[in-house]
């Protein structure tokens, strides 16, 4: 009798754990993601929740996990930008704090060095908001990748690692960018040159505790499929606590980033959050409109991936989606300010059915994305319920 009590009562808290989990409860109430997770290790899923609730003056963060696994390697691909722009608002800080006075709203000035160090003079004129900007509506390659000369290589990797995002780091720019091997050169209106300068960079491989760095059975290089793998060692690379840590920061600093480790301020903070919620059809983004190729829904697979007109517009989705390699990651914060419905979510699925790096022949769009659309939508849904 003692046994079946014990038994009985193992059963309820088991169920009760079950039911209270929101990502589990989603997988159980969605035909698709049931179908998903019955190959979650081939997937290399990972998710990380956050639950947050408010209470007159508290906040009350409660965390859930997925196979969470900080020591497997997955490409953060065009997620790791919301760093790069982080750090590109605290190195506009500490040129300020030397006399500079540049803003995220001045004009600057872009030339670029060539693969022979030879300086081409553009001239090109942009400010470092239209740059950001562009960053999150679109995901903009060219603007990312004059972020990082601003920045530099050595300066993100060290700042990264002071504030214990130890997992994150960065290796080499975005592709495609007519400019990749190029270095940009960035100057102010009065000519004054504010980006790194002799970055000497450091190549940071992952250690030997990471694993999954081998990926695909086989790749395509140069119009010929190699019997290989390809390696991720020296790539890019975040982890999913890192990512979603970085939320946490930039929407909560006053409780998980006392020390304002990236020195911002409030007008950082409501930039970065501004830009972060975005559609692509909204503010200076409405010159995408009308581009099939950056339809209304294209910054976002949380909520919004699987549709490409907004449907719910009282959603809003803070985020920093990336794809690359068979590797579909979204990072962001969800809310919906009206039924006070809040959390953190980041997630990461990989999808490349015939094991083939580099073919560009992945399952985005009939499984990966669907898969962070119909996750996020279930959670919210266990949460609104």
């Amino acid at each position: 009798m003692k046994q079946l009590a014990c038994l009985l009562l193992s059963i309820i808290l088991f169920g009760c754990s079950l039911e209270t989990n929101p990502i589990k409860s989603s997988f159980r109430k969605n035909d698709f993601l049931k179908e998903i997770i019955k190959e979650k290790e081939d997937y290399e899923i990972q998710i990380l929740l956050t639950k947050i609730d408010q209470y007159n003056s508290k906040v009350d963060f409660q965390e859930y996990k997925y196979q969470l696994d900080d020591n497997k390697y997955f490409y953060p691909a065009s997620t790791i930008k919301l760093p790069i722009v982080v750090l590109t608002l605290k190195k506009i800080n500490e040129l300020r704090s030397k006399g500079s006075e540049i803003t995220l709203k001045s004009k600057i000035i872009l030339n670029f060095k060539d693969d022979y160090s030879e300086l081409v003079i553009r001239d090109s004129i942009t400010s470092f908001q239209n740059l950001i900007a562009d960053v999150f509506l679109v995901s903009d390659n060219s603007a990312s990748n004059i972020l990082i000369d601003f920045i530099g290589y050595n300066y993100f990797n060290d700042e990264m690692k002071n504030a214990d995002f130890n997992k994150t780091y960065l290796n080499h720019k975005f592709n495609p960018d007519p400019y990749v091997n190029s270095t940009w050169q960035i100057s102010d209106l009065d000519n004054n040159i504010i980006s790194s300068l002799n970055d000497n960079q450091k190549i940071i491989k992952a250690d030997d505790k990471t694993n999954g760095l081998e990926k695909g059975d086989r790749r395509y290089f140069k119009g010929e499929i190699l019997d290989e793998s390809l390696n991720f060692s020296e790539k890019n690379r975040s982890s999913v606590t890192d990512m979603h840590n970085i939320i946490k920061y930039i929407f909560y600093p006053e409780i998980f980033d006392k020390t304002n480790t990236f020195n911002l301020n409030v007008e950082d903070y409501d930039f970065l959050r501004y830009w972060m919620s975005r559609f692509t059809y909204e503010d200076i983004g409405e010159k995408f409109i009308g581009d099939e190729n950056f339809f209304e829904t294209y910054n976002k697979f949380f909520i919004h991936g699987d549709e490409q007109s907004v449907s719910n517009e009282q959603i809003r989705v803070y985020n920093k989606i990336g794809q690359a390699y068979g590797t579909s990651i979204d990072n962001g914060l969800i809310k919906n300010y009206q039924d006070n419905v809040e959390f953190i979510l980041t997630a990461t699925i990989y999808t490349n059915k015939n094991k083939v790096i580099n073919d560009n022949l992945y399952e985005y769009d009939d499984i990966a994305i669907p898969f962070l659309a119909k996750l996020s939508r279930g959670i919210y849904q266990e949460l609104v319920d």
